[in-house]
């Protein structure tokens, strides 16, 4: 009997044994399937991996343009100025000099020359304030200027003026300051820049020339 329960042990164990080695190998076998699949991939899998591809390509040139867009351009011109549109002065109390002029507003239409296509033939309106004695002192304000596709931008300015008088009673005023591009519409939506002007006025004429750097 004990030979028996032996010899049926050893079968047992023998079965264990080639049943252990099948599986081994059926393991072998299954990660040699599953790195073929890896490597030899459906022509659907491989169209998906190009489109993911192209779409990233597609993503890195978008966002190059963008950056480029974004990038700082230097401009510059010249406004021809129109004559004031209106022109407010408050009246000052006694004792002050009777020179001093507090403009609360002056509204003028000029016209720009630029070798910017963006920026030639286009108009600017002009809202400014000035506080003066004998045409010099300082000024400040808002401008917003008409694109010739419908498009505009604002902005702000501030700066000095100054004004003389020759002995043959011919006068010439003198100006300088400072501007900023605060946004627009259209191209100019998310604009934003600054810059410099400085420009001159006699009887026979008034022009300020201006150079900056803006993004749009």
């Amino acid at each position: 009997m004990q030979h028996a329960v032996h010899t049926r042990a050893t079968i047992e164990v023998a079965d264990t044994a080639e049943v252990s080695g099948r599986v081994t190998a059926d393991e072998v076998n299954l990660d040699r399937f599953h790195n073929r699949i890896r490597k030899e991939e459906s022509p659907m899998t491989q169209l998906r991996r190009g489109v993911v591809g192209v779409i990233a390509a597609f993503v890195v040139v978008s966002l190059s343009f963008s950056a480029q867009a974004a990038e700082k351009k230097k401009i510059m011109g010249t406004n021809k100025l129109g004559p004031p549109i209106c022109r407010t002065v408050v009246p000052l109390g006694p004792g002050d000099d009777p020179k001093h002029e507090l403009v609360v507003l002056m509204i003028r239409r000029d016209t720009t020359t630029s070798s910017d296509p963006d920026f030639n033939e286009t108009e600017v309106i002009h809202y400014e304030q000035a506080d003066q004695v004998a045409g010099t002192g300082t000024h400040r304000g808002y401008f917003q200027r008409f694109h010739k596709n419908g498009d505009t931008d604002y902005g702000t300015y501030e700066g000095t003026h100054k004004t003389t008088v020759k002995e043959d009673g011919s006068w010439e005023t003198t100006w300088e300051g400072t501007w900023k591009s605060l946004g627009g519409t259209g191209k100019f939506k998310n604009t934003k820049g600054s810059g410099t002007y400085r420009g001159k006025a006699t009887a026979q004429e008034a022009f300020s020339e201006w150079e900056g750097e803006m993004e749009y």
